[in-house]
């Protein structure tokens, strides 16, 4: 077995031993700790946390963020580094004689099989598949091997980005190019597109674009980065020690997607649209989303302008008691009477980075939401949460959630002297998560980063809306696709 020297040499993306040996400290404190708690107060409701936007409202921030985009920098941050093996589960089951006798697992069987012509990716199958498919006589077992491993489509080891997602007549779109074509219709073609991926399919994912770009002659520029090697945490075993592989080395394990605040920080942008590679509408049925997208922009917009204005007028000392119980009113931020006549702690609140959070109504959609919590200084603010971050004794306050959070951000990430804020400083450093997965057969356990939109943007300045759930459609399983948001007409 490997010495612990030899393993620290070994690991890469760290050249100091002894920054390796604090963390490896800290990560065991948290780890020892257990998961951290929060103290929800209540769920965000309509008007108690979350706003509607006027269908005349919703038009004016439309032609606002239209006319204010043209000496804007826009760049859309997608993380898109997931592997598509989970939209695939339920045949990996089958053809591994796994869970497969479940009426749910037969039942999605079924639903596959009988619908395969309307995947877009049909068309890619050889055609003694599809004459088989047409007679009733197709192999089962051959047909998904075809289409998970790789001496077919490989779908099975891909990630989900890189999945055919829609159907353009015979032209097949995957959700990297769907969100370019997408992302270049709500802002424009000088838009910018970042995605954080795995590197080793940064070569298919890059040829895809280019292909499509090729293909529209839409004017776009697009840049990776993966989730950086020095964020990775410390693998530990049930017994609390460094978690070693069978080539006695330290064990890694990625941070989870709250690492990316490394990524979204190093983006220079004036504003910056979040979305999941797999949240995408089939074009044709995306028009909601547009609307809502360019209406979300211009709203960031005007709240933008108003802080800055406030800003100003605080540094200047002129009349800023005004401007800021106007924006208190305009936004919902529920500011204290006593709060917001204190210069110091206005300039404070309003002098952050700026998110507007899309919200859709909860219809028994897994993952976080909207609540109330109240942080160490009993001051209340509007979080987006976890479900693995909610206690047994606060399921009551989950139960009354009416909201579900999409992934459906617009983030401001300069401040009202047009610097860049450093993204680091408004992270909730105490609201990591502990994970516990099996690492080849060894039960470990490690600590992931403050999620992205959650610990991540904890002290972010944030308004939450409503949106119409048109804008969500995520892709958990290949089944999905099948919706009448991802089908062409």
């Amino acid at each position: 077995m490997a010495t612990k020297q030899t393993f620290f040499r070994k690991i890469n993306g760290y050249k100091k031993l002894q920054g390796l040996e604090n963390k490896i400290k800290e990560q065991l404190v948290q780890i020892k700790n257990g998961n951290p708690t929060l103290n929800l107060v209540k769920p965000c409701r309509v008007n108690d946390g979350i706003s509607v936007l006027t269908e005349q409202e919703i038009v004016a921030y439309k032609d606002l963020f239209t006319k204010q985009i043209k000496d804007k920098k826009i760049t859309f941050f997608i993380p898109a580094s997931g592997s598509g093996s989970r939209m695939f589960e339920f045949l990996f089951d089958f053809i591994e004689n796994t869970n497969f006798n479940t009426p749910q697992t037969i039942e999605w069987i079924e639903q596959f099989l009988n619908n395969i012509k309307s995947f877009s990716f049909y068309n890619k199958l050889p055609q003694y598949f599809k004459d088989n498919i047409q007679k009733g006589d197709v192999d089962i077992k051959s047909l998904i091997k075809f289409i998970l491993f790789e001496e077919g489509l490989n779908f099975g080891a891909l990630p989900k980005g890189l999945i055919p997602f829609h159907l353009y007549d015979k032209f097949i779109i995957n959700p990297f190019q769907e969100q370019i074509l997408q992302g270049t219709e709500i802002a424009n073609e000088k838009t910018e597109f970042h995605f954080t991926i795995n590197p080793t399919f940064e070569k298919q994912i890059n040829h895809s674009i280019k292909i499509l770009k090729e293909i529209t002659g839409i004017d776009f520029s697009y840049s990776f980065s993966q989730q950086h090697k020095n964020t990775h945490s410390i693998a530990f075993t049930t017994q609390n020690k460094i978690a070693l592989d069978h080539d006695g080395l330290q064990i890694l394990r990625p941070a989870g997607h709250g690492a990316l605040i490394d990524n979204l920080n190093q983006i220079d942008a004036d504003l910056i649209f979040i979305k999941n590679i797999d949240n995408i509408q089939h074009f044709d049925k995306a028009n909601t989303a547009f609307d809502t997208k360019k209406a979300l922009g211009g709203l960031i917009l005007d709240f933008q302008n108003k802080v800055f204005n406030l800003l100003h007028q605080l540094d200047a000392n002129s009349n800023w008691q005004t401007e800021a119980q106007s924006i208190n009113k305009k936004f919902g931020l529920k500011i204290s009477p006593s709060n917001i006549q204190n210069k110091k702690w206005v300039k404070h609140y309003f002098n952050r980075p700026i998110r507007i959070c899309g919200m859709v109504k909860n219809q028994g959609q897994a993952g976080g939401g909207p609540f109330w919590v109240k942080d160490d200084n009993d001051e209340m603010t509007i979080q987006i949460i976890e479900k693995s971050q909610i206690n047994a004794n606060q399921i009551s306050i989950l139960l009354h959630a009416t909201h579900f959070n999409p992934v459906d951000i617009v983030c401001g990430v300069k401040d009202y002297k047009n610097q860049k804020f450093n993204l680091q400083d408004f992270v909730n450093p105490k609201l990591y998560f502990i994970v516990e997965k099996n690492e080849k057969g060894q039960a470990i356990k490690y600590v992931e980063k403050p999620g992205l939109w959650n610990g991540g943007m904890y002290n972010w300045l944030t308004v939450f809306y409503e949106i119409d759930s048109a804008c969500f459609s995520p892709v958990k399983t290949v089944l999905d696709l099948l919706k009448p948001l991802h089908i062409q007409d």
